[in-house]
């Protein structure tokens, strides 16, 4: 879908201080061949504050570089993935009073890895719905410090081509209507709900305490998955690999542009340089172009890694005006997203320096 008339006026990262993946090897947290098979150097680790206060603070600065005042903003959605806090708590309503303080409609927005992009088309629908409603704000953010995730071993044993560990983070971008430093040109997005069977556990669904005790096991679902359906897992493989190049695609077709345009790409921060050729190649783009060094220290941040990675991009001044980045995600559902977005100028942040690490809390 060709998108006119919609901005990214301002974006903010909360990336905590990451965790040196030796030291973990070292405390017996992670396996040494799994950091030396991996690649990954560190994980971002939040500490205990809560993935929405996270938010918060990310929103915070995307508000103040947007140039728009709360009293713009007619939308708010959170992106999430695993816990927020407490149960039956609403944490996009404390987005919306802590960041925004106003009363405009705010939902969350669940949609596995796939849900802070979802969210930005859902916010371009709705903005485009009224000609009054100037911008919206869209945050993300987990801590996978609980009980139940293992952020060092939530894949082991999965022999998969993107091995990583899970890393904390918040992210926040404004909408506009009225302009910003970036333009996005396209979104198209599509569902594989055949293959929703992959992340689901055997037994029956519902009592939910069944599922809500014990650590969250998601490789033992997708070889259950594998053993119950003998050689679908290889054929869903293959349908999600091709649903992602098409959709990645449409996403430059519809922006009037051609692969060789795209200057960089955002995508999953986890596997290593095999994944990341098997994303790009096939769209006809150098690998080169993707993020993975920028992931390398901060692990898999699931519903953050697009954003965070376009922060990163913007702010190190590794893009600059004229430059057109393509953001392309898969998630587990299986949920498939395109967008590609042009920087139509440097905004007065991009230092070309990152920014400091939160520390630990």
């Amino acid at each position: 879908m060709r998108v006119d008339n919609l901005y990214i006026a301002g974006l903010g990262c909360y990336l905590p201080r990451p965790y040196p993946a030796e030291r973990a090897v070292a405390e017996g947290r992670y396996e040494e061949a799994e950091r030396r098979n991996g690649g990954w150097t560190g994980a971002a680790v939040a500490g205990n504050i809560s993935p929405p206060e996270m938010a918060v603070e990310a929103a915070r600065t995307a508000l103040e570089r947007s140039g728009h005042p709360a009293a713009d903003i007619a939308l708010v959605l959170h992106a999430s993935l695993h816990e927020q806090g407490p149960e039956l708590w609403t944490p996009h309503q404390y987005v919306l009073r802590h960041a925004v303080s106003t009363q405009v409609p705010a939902m969350e927005v669940r949609q596995g890895c796939n849900a802070a992009l979802g969210a930005l088309e859902l916010a371009h629908g709705y903005l485009s719905a009224d000609p009054e409603r100037a911008a919206a704000l869209v945050t993300a953010a987990e801590n996978f410090g609980t009980e139940r995730v293992d952020r060092w071993r939530y894949q082991a044993g999965a022999r998969m081509k993107r091995p990583s560990v899970l890393g904390d983070a918040a992210t926040a971008v404004v909408l506009s209507t009225r302009g910003g430093f970036a333009r996005v040109r396209s979104i198209v997005s599509a569902s594989l709900p055949e293959l929703e069977e992959m992340n689901r556990p055997r037994g029956p669904l519902f009592p939910p305490n069944r599922t809500r005790t014990g650590r969250i096991d998601l490789v033992a679902r997708v070889l259950d998955y594998a053993h119950d359906n003998p050689g679908a897992a290889t054929l869903a493989r293959k349908s999600l690999d091709a649903g992602r190049t098409e959709i990645a695609l449409r996403a430059i077709e519809d922006a009037g542009l051609r692969p060789s345009d795209i200057t960089r790409v955002t995508h999953v921060l986890s596997g290593g340089p095999e994944y990341i050729r098997a994303v790009l190649e096939p769209l006809g783009i150098d690998p080169a172009r993707g993020v993975l060094d920028f992931g390398r220290h901060l692990g898999h941040m699931t519903t953050s890694d697009q954003l965070a990675a376009l922060h990163h991009l913007v702010e190190t001044r590794q893009v600059v005006e004229g430059d057109r980045v393509l953001m392309i995600n898969n998630s587990f559902g299986v949920s498939l997203f395109g967008a590609v977005v042009e920087i139509t100028g440097n905004p007065s942040w991009a230092t070309g320096s990152p920014s400091a690490y939160k520390e630990w809390q």
